[in-house]
């Protein structure tokens, strides 16, 4: 992502979209009320209106949206902003009427905020010092069957699944090797496909028995220009519990700069744990939490995007107020994505939790 102008003053910011990555941070980052300048194209009729030969065609314009929805469509890898027009071209639309906005790669947008909390102007500096950073690849492979994933910042997102059958005729080996070398060659051209379409920095192929090693080297064989580092992790599993098995071990952290997305897997690990043992150094909810903070007892603050979305403006003032607490006492703020399974146990427990430093007693 890319700071193309920040005028607090006006309360304007100007970014450009550059990878898959920025889409989910733009998602988190408009809120319904905001407005939101950007290009677009709109459908209009064009001709006198009491004429037969009025004609309906798209156009390119700049317009004003006040923010009424915001979606993120990982599979189209887009954002939709739906608002109502506040300014564009008089003789093309009607102010007030609505409109959605399509983000994608590569297109610039102006959010205008009454006020600019202290989480989201980080998050995206944060973004903007992480341009270009890649996301991993992770392949999942036993014999016939193999399932691509993309993690990122904003989750696990399945690519593609092959399926073939593998001849298991007894004593003939000539079979067996030729379908897997098919079955292989099937795999290669999904991962192919997935590094023309991402920036990948590593590919990790994993499953619970030797085919991961195998298949390894006939992917370091198939001469793909680019290739990023490639390395086989033994799962118990196959699909998206393995996928998730290598995110909870940090396998990815240990080869590439540590992904957002495992640091709060881990720290949910982390928290749970504490919960379990009753220890006093796992907090839950907004009281004890916000007790927590009064103390300066807080090392991680923990809170998912869906809970500062979905709260009014002024809870989400109070949250903000909360996180300058935390950093002024040197504690990390992690705003969790409930799009992958760390976010979704913090959604559990209230949208918010922290792991503390010390015991507070009651």
């Amino acid at each position: 992502m890319k700071i193309l102008k920040r005028d607090l003053r006006e309360g304007k910011i100007t970014l450009k979209i550059e990878t898959l990555d920025d889409l989910w941070h733009l998602y988190n980052v408009i809120q319904v009320g905001d407005t939101v300048i950007g290009r677009t194209t709109r459908r209009v009729r064009i001709g006198d209106e009491d004429s037969r030969k009025q004609e309906s065609v798209r156009k390119t314009m700049t317009l004003t949206l006040k923010v009424d929805d915001v979606s993120f469509h990982s599979f189209a890898n887009r954002v939709r902003i739906k608002g109502r027009i506040l300014q564009g071209p008089a003789d093309l639309v009607s102010i007030g009427s609505f409109h959605t906005l399509n983000i994608e790669l590569g297109n610039t947008i102006t959010i205008i905020k009454e006020h600019w909390p202290q989480y989201i102007l980080k998050r995206l500096e944060e973004a903007q010092r992480s341009r270009a950073s890649p996301i991993a690849l992770i392949v999942t492979i036993e014999d016939g069957v193999a399932e691509l994933f993309l993690v990122a910042d904003f989750g696990i997102r399945q690519m593609s699944r092959i399926r073939t059958s593998i001849s298991r005729k007894r004593g003939d080996q000539k079979a067996y090797d030729s379908s897997m070398r098919e079955f292989f060659q099937e795999v290669v051209t999904a991962v192919r496909t997935a590094l023309e379409q991402n920036e990948v920095g590593l590919v990790v192929i994993c499953g619970p028995g030797f085919v991961k090693d195998h298949f390894r080297e006939f992917l370091l064989s198939s001469q793909i220009k680019g290739l990023p580092p490639v390395i086989a992790e033994a799962t118990n599993t196959t699909g998206l519990p393995a996928a998730r098995e290598i995110l909870y071990r940090g396998v990815v952290s240990k080869v590439l700069t540590e992904l957002k997305i495992e640091t709060e897997t881990r720290l949910m690990e982390e928290l749970l744990t504490h919960i379990a043992k009753d220890d006093g150094l796992g907090a839950y909810g907004d009281e004890d939490v916000a007790r927590a903070v009064q103390f300066g007892a807080v090392e991680h603050l923990l809170i998912t995007d869906r809970r500062l979305r979905q709260v009014p403006n002024n809870e989400r003032r109070e949250m903000d107020t909360l996180i300058r607490e935390t950093e002024r006492s040197r504690g990390a703020v992690h705003i969790v994505s409930t799009e992958h399974p760390a976010g979704d146990q913090l959604d559990s427990l209230g949208g918010i939790a922290a792991i503390l430093r010390f015991r507070i007693e009651h």
